[in-house]
């Protein structure tokens, strides 16, 4: 040990020498990604159809090329080993054999000569499962430490890269039963090679002898003065020298610069901490705070942070970070809730999964958080450490969307893990434990400057075992003591941390629109639902033809199973029996979609709209789920594809910050304010319409409304005597007459009452159904539809006006942007409102939003259809 010690020591003072042998002048600081042109092989040479040729050989037949990140089946999908495996039961064709060995990822790079000289690190972002590596011919890692898909792994290879010529070998070994690996549970089938592979990023960093590591910056706000806070900026330098050194560290925001000289001991490692006590200039005056939608601007800041050794630059690291303080509590109604920067927040989002190959594409992830901004949810969960980048926690960050992650119920159940498993899931064992807390920790270290990211979740449907809790909370308490923790997603109370306050009970099928706001027990609007819908959102007809074949496309087939959940969720037959009844069978695939989007929507809304008329109370409510990882009939607010269904629609309407709501349990119409501030002097318009557009009631009344909060205005009389079905029509009108607000909803005399007695963990049965079918007896109405388009930078904006001349109401009407030649859908796009119902003689600007380049340099056309429309 003492002449490794020694070797070391050796080898710094040849580094040093070299740098200064040679005059060296430039900054050391660099980082290579090792990201292009890889070549991928499988440890044994297979035929096409999965039949093993030749063992123990690395395949020169099966070799591809590929980039990095990917896995080995997502980089054979795009060398067009397997044609679209996400139609159809593709997936299924493919042979699994091919990846039960490991396979090797071999990559030939150069160094600049300027980097030859200075300290070096292989740094590997996440490798499924585990790896070997070589480095020039000698092997520098082995797979009995380089394992566990969460960790993030350095290896030491200063003095042995080559100016020409180098070649790095990763062979890696996929997960096995028991392994803690990435998963997507019941949500999709399972991927051929269980995503193994070198799913996230591989690089080089480079440095002078001492180098920056995890900066962060801790705020304090001041919540009584929104423009005042405290920081505290802290940052690990480590010495990678074999001697002595004096050190020169800076940090950077803006223009406010703080220094601190350090002495370091050989290879030691050393947290370097600027206090607002000490360096008073981290009192920030105004202070631009970082904001969730509706609460205020997300404001981000830069910190730059340096270390000099004889006044030269020995490495940088630049990270952005914004302002705020976030704090949980339980509040009287035993709700777990959450405050940003001292102001309460209702939590609303939707349960995100990767890609299922966990292929990351920015345009992709940038459209599916505008989505999210669009439908005015704040929130997106991730059940898991989501993205082979940040890419998406930077983008919530810049939209004002926060976010909550950890870890998922992937290694809590013995059919997903792969192991037998107790009250705390699959981590047992002392080893185990180490390996996922330390992989906890990682992840933390990596994104804890990240400002949309509000609280570390320690388990999913289970808890942490209480030896593994007190671990992650004592690395916690060194890596992230500023953010709150969350042991688990359902209701549980943990020996080390309490109550979560939160619950995890459903429902996950399709339930009634009453439902949210007459249940108590289950899923109902009170408490923090972390996890709940109303099960299948099925897509528009264009997605479906993407997804079946031609004679599998209707009726509902074994087909569409394949493309349902699992387990529970292996069909849509909960929901058919819905849609059948409530609105009648369906007469052709046209039909069907139509109804399965207005039940999409009437879904939906009241779930989101029970927990914002109850905000004072629940603490939040998560939809499961926001995304969906490849194309599939259950739980999506849009498709794979970025198609929005009527869910996401709905969604947007129950969500308006300013909003009013018809309460489905006691028939009364409330307003709903999210807003930092109250309004004043505005009027609510009520109307109710039979199915001859016969108005019954008709009310204005005027009211005021605090900042956050939600209040009953008036209750809706029986409609007895009119038609079977009716229809309400809600609005906010300004002092001046301007429309702020419109709520539109179909109602039945026949009223859904859910089987509680029956209740299962994912859904509450129906004894009785609301009856809709009298809607094909709405008179047939012409809708005027005129478009303008408009271009605005890289947009392409189409504005559509529809215009009702006639004296009956035009109902459900949905917009579809498409190209003008191939007529196909314009995706991603971005309405501000879709599937409208117009009174009467009502004129409505709609307004769809779209990426130009996604025209293919044809021109946009609307089409349109409504229930009623010719």
């Amino acid at each position: 040990m003492q002449f490794q010690g020694n070797l070391k020591t050796i080898m710094s003072l040849l580094v040093l020498i070299l740098m200064s042998g040679c005059g060296y002048v430039q900054d050391q600081s660099a980082t290579l990604k090792l990201d292009k042109d890889w070549t991928l092989q499988p440890y044994g040479e297979w035929s096409d159809d999965g039949q093993l040729i030749k063992p123990d050989v690395y395949s020169s037949k099966n070799e591809l090329t590929c980039d990095v990140p990917t896995t080995v089946f997502a980089a054979m999908v795009k060398d067009g080993k397997f044609k679209d495996p996400f139609f159809s039961e593709n997936l299924e064709k493919v042979p699994r054999e091919w990846f039960n060995n490991k396979w090797r990822y071999t990559k030939a790079f150069d160094i600049p000569e300027n980097l030859l000289g200075t300290y070096s690190r292989l740094c590997f972002g996440g490798i499924n499962y585990s790896a070997d590596v070589f480095l020039n011919g000698k092997q520098i890692a082995s797979a009995d430490t380089l394992k566990g898909a969460f960790q993030r792994f350095e290896i030491d290879v200063t003095g042995k890269l080559k100016k020409k010529g180098n070649r790095l070998q990763v062979d890696v070994y996929p997960p096995q039963p028991g392994d803690f690996t990435v998963g997507f549970v019941d949500w999709t089938p399972k991927v051929p090679d269980k995503n193994m592979g070198l799913w996230r990023g591989v690089k080089l960093r480079f440095n002078g002898p001492v180098s920056i590591e995890h900066p962060f910056v801790e705020s304090k706000v001041n919540t009584a003065n929104d423009s005042e806070a405290a920081l505290t900026i802290e940052t690990q330098v480590v010495n990678h020298s074999g001697m002595k050194l004096e050190a020169t560290v800076e940090a950077q925001i803006g223009d406010v610069t703080v220094k601190k000289k350090v002495a370091l001991k050989p290879f030691e490692k050393r947290m370097v901490v600027w206090t607002p006590k000490e360096y008073p200039a981290l009192n920030f005056k105004n202070a631009k705070l970082w904001w969730p939608v509706t609460m205020g601007d997300p404001n981000l800041y830069t910190l730059n942070v340096s270390s000099k050794v004889d006044n030269q630059i020995s490495d940088k690291l630049s990270q952005e970070f914004g302002i705020r303080e976030v704090t949980s509590y339980i509040n009287e109604a035993g709700s777990r809730a959450y405050k940003i920067n001292g102001r309460d927040l209702q939590i609303r989002g939707g349960g995100w999964a990767d890609d299922l190959l966990l292929r990351e594409k920015k345009d992709n992830l940038k459209a599916q958080v505008e989505y999210t901004k669009l439908m005015n949810l704040n929130t997106i969960r991730l059940e898991g450490f989501w993205g082979e980048s940040d890419e998406l926690y930077k983008l919530c960050d810049e939209n004002g969307i926060l976010i909550m992650v950890g870890w998922s119920c992937e290694w809590e159940w013995e059919n997903y893990v792969g192991k037998k498993c107790d009250e705390f899931g699959g981590v047992q064992t002392p080893e185990e434990i180490k390996l996922v807390s330390n992989s906890l920790d990682d992840q933390v270290l990596w994104l804890r400057n990240h400002p949309s990211i509000f609280v570390w979740v320690l388990g999913s449907d289970m808890l942490p075992r209480p030896a593994l809790e007190k671990t992650y909370l004592k690395n916690l308490e060194v890596s992230d003591p500023t953010r709150p923790t969350l042991s688990a997603c359902s209701v549980r109370t943990s020996e080390v941390t309490g109550p979560t306050a939160v619950k995890m009970n459903g429902p996950y099928d399709y339930v009634s629109p009453n439902y949210w706001y007459i249940d108590s027990v289950n899923g109902g609007a009170f408490g923090f639902n972390t996890e709940t819908g109303p099960g299948p959102q099925i897509p528009p007809i264009e997605t479906l033809k993407r997804m079946f074949p031609a004679d599998k496309l209707w009726p509902v087939n074994e087909i569409w199973n394949y493309h349902c959940g699992r387990g529970e969720f292996h069909n849509i037959d909960t929901y058919l029996k819905a849609l059948n009844h409530r609105y009648g069978e369906a007469k052709n695939i046209d039909d069907f979609e139509m109804k399965a989007q207005m039940a999409n929507y009437e879904a939906i809304r009241p779930m989101f709209e029970a927990f914002a008329v109850n905000k004072a109370n629940a603490g939040g409510v998560i939809q499961w789920m926001l995304n969906a990882p490849w194309p599939k009939l259950y739980w999506q607010l849009y498709d794979y594809y970025l198609t929005p269904n009527g869910a996401f629609f709905g969604t947007q309407n129950a969500l308006k910050p300013l909003n009013i709501i018809y309460n489905y349990g006691n028939h009364g119409i409330y307003i709903s304010n999210d807003y930092r501030h109250g309004f004043k002097d505005l009027t609510a318009e009520v109307k109710v319409l039979d199915l001859q557009s016969k108005v019954v009631l008709d009310k204005k009344v005027p009211f005021s409304v605090d900042e956050y909060t939600s209040k009953e205005l008036l209750s809706l009389p029986e409609m007895r005597g009119t038609t079977p079905v009716y229809f309400a029509d809600l609005r906010i009108v300004s002092p001046e007459g301007k429309e702020i607000a419109h709520s539109f909803y179909w109602l039945s005399q026949k009223k859904d009452v859910p089987d509680f007695k029956n209740t299962k963990w994912y859904v509450t049965p129906i004894k009785e159904y609301a009856d809709f079918t009298a809607l094909t007896e709405l008179p047939k109405v012409k809708v005027e539809k005129t478009e303008t388009v408009e271009q605005h930078g890289d947009q392409t904006w189409v504005k559509v006006t529809l215009k009702n001349p006639s004296d009956k109401l035009a109902f459900f009407i949905g917009l579809k942007a498409k190209t003008s030649e191939s007529h196909e859908m314009i995706l991603p796009v971005f309405w501000n409102d879709n599937y409208i119902s117009l009174l009467p003689g009502e004129e409505r600007e709609l307004t769809v939003k779209m990426n130009t380049k996604d025209l293919n340099s044809e021109q946009p056309v609307i089409e349109m259809k409504g229930y009623n429309t010719l």
